[in-house]
């Protein structure tokens, strides 16, 4: 039925737009709403050197300039994609380019990150404009994304109202911020556009473009993407296969614009889990060991398959008013056989303790709907730019996680692992309806502009209802999420601005794992709230922010039940203070740069009989940062370099209530590009060498315990061919 609901949407929206795209096609225009040579194609304009865009997404009030926007944003555009990027690893890869991010993973298995110090992934993305189209194993492909607008603060009542399951492990809705993806539209002129690549050990990628616009004033647009890429990734043992294919059809008038995307895909990691616990008592973690290690048990794996589409429509009812409407739908399925918990291993390296092996099969099935008006007008000398907006989204869960006998595992970190013939993987089991979730919302947000003010108020009313099918527990939470900030515009190209904002939602769903006793319990709703003040400067072809920042967040941990189980529960709450600062553009005219860095203090309050008060938050580190660059020395050479840097972190010990130090890193990345062929098929060739130096290290996680281990130097090879 979710399938049927899924292709009737997207055929009734086809079906309004082709009618009219045949009608523009041969020539035909409707005089009501398009004049001759009037300007149709409105986009955001990028920055000099290309790597960000002038405007970002102010929610429900659409594009605006950054310079107006009263907290951090940054708009990553394709290009910086195309430099940094490499599609066989997790697209957090190139998000790192921001300062408030960092990596938690290397794995493709993952879309782990963290945002000022808390754990997120690809539940926190929207997808033109939409929220939960995506989840901790899936993310937007790389070669879709036209931009990403990255917000590292405080926004939560301007998109509206998301889902509580967009959450890490289907927890609340993040403090630190959100990322939107653009996805790649036509452009006004044709393109016809092959690229294949080549990565890790045996990793192929073949990439199609295809773009065209059409009829009066070329006022109708369509893009087809579709990827191919499979084979061995540079960590032995490890498989990248992903196949997938998108449409971007969108219609463009003086009246009207409308979006439609959608498409297919179908990603399956095999190997690659690279998730530890450490169960000795030192002071610092075990030296990592070689980063191509493969720890994984013969026939992990994970596979997911689906659909995704949405709709985006403005209707411009005056020069000052306009309604708009905005759509989205996914459902996706899959399996996965992997490690039940992230490997224990002792002061020595050597694994500690059995582990079982883990068959899940799951499906999910989300719709999002939103309608609402924006206009612009003024009450005296104030003007306003104001939007008010209705959400639905409705959420389903399906799931089934059958767990082995506990296996015995032999080996350690440098010699490697073997699981004996007790490790045995179960079969997989029919899938359960787990929990529905319907929110209902309302969004109110004015910008009001006084000589060189804007004040942003914005709020959010929200009924949350949550059904847990297993326990037959209810969960319904209405709250109000405010967010209001202030920009001061000194001169056209530098502001100073302050933000504030609060989230509410449901808590924590426990993993339906063995290893937790409260498995599949609901916990307490959560509340987190963001403070930030700071300056934004566009001079000298560089966008540079400074940011200063208060956050905090519940607190989840695992308490120690016995050696192999825990209880998942609240206790008190984690605060994040910290200074970001961001310097990107086009320093010479060979010369574009990326760079900024961020120190966070981050702290335990509010602790169960404050035992654990003033603490550090586990695997967060106080200082990071990135400097990334392209040099063109002429016009068809670029050389491409980048530095990520972690500084120290600290987690729990395993045993007697210590802390154990996760050393910090410096991890360098290496590229050229060259653009060649002949003027009637251009061709760039690229290179990219990512961990150059082969450095092995331990990543931490934002509020966990656990950590990764980093990939391999990884080599990717490119052929971009245009027709």
């Amino acid at each position: 039925m979710s399938r049927q609901l899924f292709t009737g949407a997207s055929l009734a929206a086809l079906a309004m737009l082709l009618p009219a795209a045949a009608h523009a096609q041969d020539g035909s225009r409707d005089s009501a709403t398009e004049e001759e040579g009037e300007e149709i194609l409105v986009r955001a304009e990028p920055l000099p050197g290309g790597l960000l865009e002038d405007k970002g997404r102010l929610g429900i009030l659409g594009d605006q300039s950054v310079m107006q926007i009263p907290y951090s944003l940054q708009s990553m555009t394709s290009k910086q994609l195309e430099l940094f990027n490499n599609p066989s690893l997790p697209l957090a890869n190139v998000l790192q380019n921001n300062p408030s991010i960092r990596s938690s993973t290397s794995s493709p298995m993952y879309s782990d990150f963290s945002m000022r110090g808390v754990n997120m992934n690809g539940n926190h993305m929207m997808l033109n404009g939409v929220p939960s189209m995506f989840s901790q194993f899936t993310t937007p492909p790389s070669h879709v994304i036209d931009r990403i607008d990255i917000t590292s603060g405080p926004n939560a009542a301007v998109n509206g109202v998301n889902m509580s399951n967009n959450g890490t492990d289907s927890g609340a809705t993040a403090a630190p911020g959100t990322l939107n993806i653009v996805t790649k539209a036509a452009p006004l002129e044709e393109v016809n556009r092959f690229t294949s690549t080549f990565s890790g050990r045996s990793n192929f990628g073949a990439y199609f473009d295809v773009a065209r616009r059409f009829g009066g004033n070329k006022s109708w647009g369509v893009r087809v993407n579709a990827e191919v890429l499979n084979g061995g990734l540079a960590l032995d043992g490890a498989e990248n296969n992903s196949n997938n294919i998108f449409l971007n059809l969108d219609h463009q008038s003086g009246s009207s614009s409308s979006n439609l995307f959608g498409g297919y895909f179908d990603l399956r990691i095999d190997g690659g889990q690279r998730w530890f616990t450490f169960g000795g008592s030192g002071s610092e973690l075990p030296t990592a060991p070689d980063a191509s290690t493969d720890y994984d048990f013969l026939g992990t794996t994970k596979q997911m398959h689906g659909y995704v589409v949405t709709l985006n429509h403005e209707q411009r009812l005056s020069d000052d008013w306009a309604v708009f409407a905005n759509y989205g739908s996914m459902e996706k399925s899959g399996y996965k056989y992997n490690s039940s918990s992230a490997l224990r291993f002792d002061n020595a390296g050597g694994f500690t303790t059995a582990n079982v092996s883990n068959a899940q099969v799951e499906s999910t099935e989300n719709y999002y709907g939103q309608l609402g008006i924006r206009g612009k007008f003024a009450t005296g000398p104030l003007r306003h730019n104001v939007a008010l907006a209705a959400d639905l989204s409705i959420a389903k869960y399906w799931n089934v996680s059958t767990n082995s006998q506990p296996g015995t595992i032999i080996g350690g970190l440098y010699d490697g692992v073997d699981y004996t013939s007790d490790f045995i993987i179960p079969a997989r089991g029919n899938p359960v309806l787990q929990w529905t979730e319907t929110n209902v919302g309302l969004t109110l947000s004015d910008v009001i502009t006084l000589g060189k003010f804007d004040l942003l108020l914005a709020a959010s009313m929200k009924d949350e209802n949550f059904l847990n099918e297993v326990t037959g527990v209810r969960i319904k939470n209405n709250n109000i999420l405010p967010t209001y900030g202030l920009t001061y515009r000194i001169t056209p190209n530098l502001s100073i601005y302050a933000g504030h904002t609060e989230s509410f939602s449901r808590g924590q769903l426990v993993a339906n794992d063995t290893r937790y006793v409260n498995a599949g319990e609901t916990l307490s709703p959560m509340k987190a709230k963001q403070n930030e003040v700071g300056v934004k400067l566009l001079a000298g072809g560089m966008l540079t922010t400074l940011a200063v920042f208060e956050m905090d967040q519940q607190n989840l941990i695992d308490v120690v039940v016995t050696d192999t189980t825990f209880r998942r529960e609240a206790d008190g709450k984690n605060r994040y203070r910290g200074i970001e600062l961001s310097s990107v553009g086009q320093l010479t005219e060979q010369l574009t740069l990326t760079v900024g860095g961020l120190y966070l203090d981050a702290e335990r309050q509010r602790t169960n009989r404050g035992l654990q008060d003033g603490r550090f938050v586990n695997g967060v580190s106080e200082w990071s940062g990135t400097a990334g660059l392209e040099f063109r020395p002429v016009e068809r050479v670029g050389l491409v370099g980048r530095a990520v840097y972690n500084g120290e972190a600290f987690i729990d010990a395993g045993t007697g209530g210590g802390t154990t130090r996760i050393p910090g890193f410096v991890s360098f990345d290496l590229g050229a590009n060259f653009k060649t062929g002949t003027e009637a098929v251009p061709i760039r060739l690229s290179t990219t060498i990512t961990n150059v130096g082969n450095r092995s290290h331990w990543m931490g996680r934002g509020g966990s315990t656990t950590f990764g281990l980093s990939m391999p130097r990884t080599f990717l090879v490119s052929a971009q061919f245009d027709f």
